[in-house]
């Protein structure tokens, strides 16, 4: 046991075992401690002794995302000390909405402080009474605590109860264990996709251990995880944030990021790269696959051949982190528990308290009723997304398909010969992230959603961009039930689902180049199906 001094104040009492003191610090202060090589062999020494501390408390992992958003977010460090020895740390950081968070913000799975066991619950709530009294009125937030911290601290006083919100959540694991895993690969369903990709190329599973060669994927990485993101949550993460892409650059060339990758002839399928340390390798980061392969599972083949190279390793868990993706309760092998923590405003905890105890009450009593979690899920995107276009003005909703469409006959002679006019790509998740919206189409949202799906299920596109602005997609390989009611007399259809306004006058261009690359497949006539709105401008 110690009396805490702090900022230098003198203490009211003194014990026997001595005084430790505790320092705040912001900004440059932050960033100037930690250049001195003393004090960095101090955390780190702390960080190995610490039982709960992750890798995403290492000082490297704190010194490079404080290097990186330097500029977007003011570093706060807690540092506790004892006869001039380090015995507690706490790294926040304060966003431009005075919000503070842990070190590492999103991009930190785990955010939590590391000290001595023995002295963890003295040091944590003296630590967060020096921040909610030199930043007042500030909510703090830390995304998960994991789990071998005591939480007690935050129940034992009536300031805490009034101020804390903890919620338990939990965190499935896949213990590593080769034999469980090729048990896996072993099964039928898993040997008959393995198969079929065998037979599509050379597949190939690549652990990626040079700068080189990760400069080379990473770009190819952030697309696949944006078109995903973007799809299913309407985010594109590197995309709106550039330094994401630098810090998880630095993180590989400093020995934390493990990626790997699964191929087809060189054609990236699927890929991991995740924060590693202390025999842990976890999932934050970014995990992708590639729509065009999804129905061959690219993604959980990818996590099945991950975990036998990390029994090679040498690394015990593979920590999928807190979530109820349907693919982590088919890989884990156990559960572990993890803390959310917020730090209000007594009405804010109540506010916040209520609304998340309705939501347990509204889902539970769904789930009572035999609506599945999934079902709400879908719900709960779709209330969102008509948020998001009563926002934008577009009130009325979209078609996953073209409705009202005319059949257009673009020619029956043999294009091979004809060199386009525009310039195609072919199912390029790049060029659909291009798409901007528009007050007479869909939100991008709903655009990159039903992309996702038709290249999932199937269907091929091909698209024309200029100046990074989508300017045409057409699809081909659309299902016959969609096709039931379009009249042709044989050859292919294509199917043009956007143009954008100011490239109506090159429509016909696009169309002809779209069935030039049909034709080398399968020549003969070509029709397109265009909407009501597109159709006076193809017509010809």
């Amino acid at each position: 046991m110690f009396q805490f001094t702090t900022m230098g104040a003198t203490p009211k009492h003194i014990v026997s075992s001595g005084i430790a003191k505790l320092d705040v610090l912001t900004g440059e202060d932050v960033l100037s401690l930690m250049q001195k090589e003393e004090f960095q062999l101090a955390w780190e020494a702390l960080h190995d002794a610490c039982p709960w501390g992750t890798a995403f408390q290492s000082y490297t992992y704190v010194a490079t995302w404080y290097h990186v958003y330097r500029n977007v977010y003011q570093p706060i460090l807690i540092r506790c000390t004892l006869a001039g020895k380090l015995i507690g740390l706490l790294a926040l950081a304060q966003e431009s909405n005075r919000l503070i968070v842990g070190a590492g913000g999103e991009q930190a799975e785990y955010q939590v402080w590391i000290a001595r066991p023995e002295d963890e619950e003295e040091f944590v709530s003296a630590a967060f009474q020096e921040v909610v009294k030199q930043f007042p009125g500030t909510a703090i937030r830390l995304k998960y605590v994991p789990g071998g911290v005591s939480m007690s601290w935050a129940t034992k006083s009536s300031f805490w109860r009034r101020h804390c919100l903890v919620r338990t959540v939990n965190q499935p694991l896949m213990v590593i264990n080769a034999d469980n895993l090729n048990d896996e690969l072993r099964k039928k369903n898993r040997r008959e996709k393995i198969n079929r990709l065998k037979r599509l190329g050379r597949l190939n599973f690549e652990r990626v251990d040079n700068a080189k060669r990760f400069n080379e994927v990473i770009d190819e990485l952030t697309i696949q995880s944006d078109f995903r993101k973007g799809a299913m949550f309407n985010r594109t993460l590197f995309q709106e944030d550039p330094r994401r892409r630098q810090f998880l650059t630095l993180l590989f060339e400093r020995g934390l990021l493990h990626t790997t990758l699964l191929t087809v002839d060189e054609k990236i399928i699927a890929s991991n790269a995740g924060v590693t340390g202390k025999g842990w390798l976890h999932l934050q980061g970014l995990n992708t696959h590639c729509p065009t392969f999804a129905k061959y599972s690219p993604g959980i083949l990818h996590f099945l051949f991950l975990g036998k190279q990390l029994a090679e390793e040498g690394i015990t868990v593979f920590d999928l982190t807190p979530g109820t993706d349907p693919y982590k309760s088919i890989l884990a092998t156990e559960y572990g528990v993890a803390y959310q923590l917020d730090i209000v405003g007594g009405y804010s905890k109540f506010i916040r308290g209520f609304t998340m105890h309705m939501k347990r009450r509204v889902k539970s009593g769904a789930m009572a009723v035999g609506i599945r979690q999934e079902t709400l899920r879908m719900l709960q995107k779709k209330v969102k997304q008509l948020q998001i276009r009563a926002g934008s003005g577009i009130l009325f909703m979209f078609p996953d398909k073209v409705s009202r469409v005319h059949t257009v006959l673009v020619s029956d002679i043999n294009f091979r010969n004809i060199t386009a006019a525009v310039s195609l790509q072919y199912c390029s998740l790049k060029e659909l992230m291009n798409y901007v919206p528009s007050k007479s189409g869909p939100t991008r949202w709903e655009f990159l959603e039903v992309a996702m799906r038709r290249l999932e299920t199937g269907e091929r596109c091909y698209t024309w961009s200029e100046n990074s602005v989508l300017l045409g997609c057409a699809w081909v390989g659309v299902p016959a039930p969609a096709l039931s009611e379009v009249h042709t007399e044989g050859g292919v259809i294509i199917e043009l689902s956007y143009c954008h306004t100011s490239a109506r006058v090159k429509l016909p261009m696009f169309l002809r180049a779209v069935a030039a690359q049909v034709q080398h497949e399968k020549p003969g006539p070509v029709y397109a199906l265009v909407s009501t709105k597109d159709f006076p401008a193809c017509s010809a």
